[in-house]
């Protein structure tokens, strides 16, 4: 880390190293789902429904990603140093997931029976 890292900057660091660490892949993915309109807030059954469906697709892609970063060796410990490199890697997670979901929504799309 560098030596002349101004107060600003250290204050910004541990703000992000505090999202990292209260943030969750789960409430990211939701927080995007509900930003594209797919659900809302409200606790209807097609809601809820949707929820506990994109809380199981990211549960297992979350476990996909711990298992690829052991195969590979790329785990990053949570540290001031690597802040932006963490919070970069968990923004691209969040829209592969949301691709994910996105992919899955349109595979379930019947056929046309014209």
């Amino acid at each position: 880390m560098r030596k002349d890292i101004s107060a600003a900057d250290l204050i910004q660091h541990a703000i992000d190293l505090e999202d990292l660490e209260t943030t969750n892949l789960d409430s990211l993915v939701l927080e995007g789902a509900i930003k594209a309109g797919f659900i809302t807030k409200d606790d209807s059954a097609i809601n809820l429904y949707r929820r506990v469906w994109i809380k199981k697709v990211t549960e297992h892609a979350n476990h996909a990603y711990k298992l690829e970063d052991v195969a590979t060796g790329e785990q990053l410990e949570q540290t001031i140093d690597n802040v932006k490199a963490l919070l970069k890697a968990r923004e691209r997670k969040v829209s592969e997931i949301l691709e994910l979901l996105a992919k899955q929504i349109l595979n379930a799309i019947p056929p046309y029976q014209g």
